[in-house]
């Protein structure tokens, strides 16, 4: 019997963009900051030096224990994820207006870069929050809507439970009480009375409590890293950095969504009602202060613009109802088109970004040997296996030969690329890993000496340093180690062109000096 797949617009779009995802996920490598969380799924931690917990703990769920550790297994929260934000966005959207406005809603979703590519394909923290982001926002339309106090009660439990998750996803799950606490006060006052409001406040400070205890014992290492990135220095206006932020948080929004989104703010300012006037106050609370906060950060400071990407979450539900009252009362071919041309763009972004990663010929970049591929960003995503087979021979060649002990480790001095080298090379041949650096350029790695240990004087440490990202280890770790020895280059093609280059060193008799 034939199924009538305009009953089931939200159910086809999880089918059809999950199967794009895994497709798309398994057509590309880990990119910088992926094969960066894979290591908390080794390690895992009440804390990280830069983010919570849950990614991490993600990850090792879905690559069952990391026995599994294909990049579409460690890709698959956020895929997952996807899916089930798909299905929580089209509810959202009924509780704000009806099933219509779901099904929009859904597009939305689906047609946004940060929500459906940046945070639906790749492994970010992100990927993990947005589940418990939109859960939150469930919970309060629910809890709004409500006039049974019982309900009302369970909502407002379950919204501290999602802040609390979210804020272990990233800890700007924390705008999600601002934003519900500020519609409170203006719109619901009579909240304030409920002690199930504190109790659910109490339930995201316990919570999200690990991160506390996690940075009284590591000298509030997340803390100092984080106000770095966002306390206003006396440089004055960094207009570079709110240039790029404004355009990138366009274009990760995707454009005909930012299109809509302004039609739809010009029929807020003119105060003409297109849904529940409650729901669209407390989405645009929600939604708005990270947003506001992100572009404000970035005229003082360089940002990036996927931290405000959860507060157009709001916006989307918003703007969907706004959508679906216009195609009802008047059929403008306006919003249909902005529509269509989401769901294009999106459509052209998951087809033409994997070809161009894999089949464009040799590199974009322009810079000359020995940094080959430098500023070709396509390089942080493609290419990587080509390392593991040369890398592996030429070290089973030096323990044949006594040149290297097989117990000799990978030395690296930053997260990036050391953790392309981790996750590419060092896991899959069970090397041990030893990050010797600065802790604001090791992060993570400086807890993975724990686990690992450092290298004993007079031993001999491997170290590959990528064309694109070149670092010479003999400036790197001067007085660190007596020698080093250019043991080989590996040659990455693209397209039967070169793309870059992996240098590979022998470093000799480590003095024991200077280790951080």
């Amino acid at each position: 019997m034939a199924i009538d797949i305009t009953k089931y617009p939200v159910t086809i779009l999880i089918v059809v963009f999950t199967v794009i995802r895994l497709l798309v996920a398994n057509l590309i490598d880990l990119g910088n900051d992926e094969v960066y969380y894979f290591t908390y799924a080794v390690l895992p931690e009440w804390n990280h030096f830069d983010h919570p917990p849950l990614v991490g703990i993600f990850i090792r769920l879905f690559t069952f224990n990391l026995n599994c550790n294909s990049e579409v297994f460690v890709r698959m929260p956020g895929i997952v994820g996807a899916a089930v934000n798909t299905w929580l966005i089209a509810r959202c959207g009924q509780l704000v207006k009806n099933k219509n406005t779901g099904s929009i809603a859904a597009v939305l979703y689906n047609s946004s870069v940060y929500a459906s590519i940046i945070s639906g394909v790749f492994i970010l923290p992100d990927s993990v929050q947005l589940t418990s982001w939109l859960a939150a926002l469930h919970s309060m339309l629910r809890c709004i809507k409500a006039t049974s106090p019982k309900y009302i009660n369970r909502h407002l439990l379950l919204i501290g439970l999602w802040i609390g998750l979210a804020t272990m996803s990233k800890v700007h799950g924390v705008f999600l009480w601002f934003g519900f606490l500020g519609f409170i006060c203006f719109e619901h006052p009579g909240l304030l009375k409920s002690p199930y409001l504190y109790v659910s406040l109490a339930v995201t400070a316990v919570l999200a409590s690990p991160i506390l205890f996690w940075n009284i014992g590591n000298d509030f290492i997340t803390w100092r890293f984080h106000s770095e990135r966002v306390t206003v220095t006396g440089e004055g206006i960094n207009l570079k950095s709110f240039l790029r932020t404004t355009i990138g948080q366009i274009l990760y929004a995707n454009p005909f969504q930012i299109i809509l989104f302004i039609l739809m703010g010009r029929e807020l300012v003119r105060k003409k009602v297109f849904a529940d006037a409650a729901s669209v106050v407390l989405l645009l609370w929600c939604g708005l202060p990270i947003i506001i906060a992100t572009i404000l950060v970035s005229l003082f400071r360089d940002t990036l613009p996927h931290w405000s990407g959860p507060g157009f979450i709001g916006l989307m539900l918003v703007g969907a109802a706004w959508t679906d009252a216009q195609l009802s009362s008047s059929g403008r071919t306006v919003p249909r088109k902005l529509l269509a041309g989401s769901a294009g763009l999106i459509l052209f972004v998951f087809t033409a970004g994997p070809v161009l990663v894999r089949c464009y010929p040799g590199t974009m970049s322009r810079k000359s040997f020995p940094h080959t591929g430098a500023g070709d960003a396509t390089l942080d995503i493609t290419g990587w296996e080509q390392l593991l087979p040369a890398f592996e021979k030429l070290r089973n060649d030096d323990i044949a030969s006594g040149r290297m002990a097989r117990e000799a480790p990978m030395v690296v001095h930053k997260w990036f690329p050391g953790s392309h080298m981790y996750y590419y090379v060092v896991y899959p041949l069970g090397m041990r890993t030893v990050g010797m650096g600065q802790l604001e350029d090791l992060h993570h790695f400086a807890w993975l000496n724990a686990l690992y240990g450092q290298i004993a004087p007079g031993s001999d440490a491997w170290y590959i340093t990528p064309s694109n990202n070149f670092t010479d280890p003999a400036e790197q770790y001067a007085g660190r180690f007596e020698r080093f020895e250019k043991a080989a280059t590996i040659t990455q093609r693209r397209n039967g062109r070169v793309a870059r280059y992996w240098f590979v060193y022998r470093l000799r008799n480590a003095t024991g000096v200077g280790y951080k």
